[in-house]
């Protein structure tokens, strides 16, 4: 590991799959320090698994993006374990439901903007 972004800390969030977890291992061998969290516990630990085979600094926690208290614990907790956050890679997306518009219920809405908005304000 190394290069452009050497000993920067990155949080990258929906990493248990998918382009969350292709970011997190292209931060990861950019030089990064890698946290990662997704609310897949199993993907989570295998996108960990991935980033420490290839020799990456790397931490997962499972969390919900959507919930203040949750991300507001994770920042906290790299700010005091890495003394800074220097790159967030607010990947965590839901599609919700197919269907037309008028044929969406409001919950599954509120998920959707819950998780692929305010996840994202929250996180920043």
């Amino acid at each position: 590991m190394g290069g452009v972004l050497d000993g920067k800390i990155a949080l990258v969030t929906g990493a248990g799959s998918g382009i969350g977890r292709a970011a997190a291992l292209a931060f990861a061998r950019a030089g990064a320090e890698v946290v990662t969290c997704d609310i897949d516990q199993a993907g989570g630990e295998a996108t960990l698994t991935k980033l420490k085979a290839e020799g990456a600094k790397a931490e997962f926690s499972r969390i919900d993006v959507s919930h203040a208290g949750q991300v507001e614990e994770l920042i906290t907790k790299i700010v005091k374990t890495r003394g800074r956050l220097d790159c967030a890679y607010n990947n965590a997306g839901v599609e919700g439901e197919i269907a037309f518009t008028a044929e969406q219920n409001e919950r599954a809405f509120d998920r959707v903007m819950a998780v692929n908005v305010k996840g994202v304000w929250l996180c920043m």
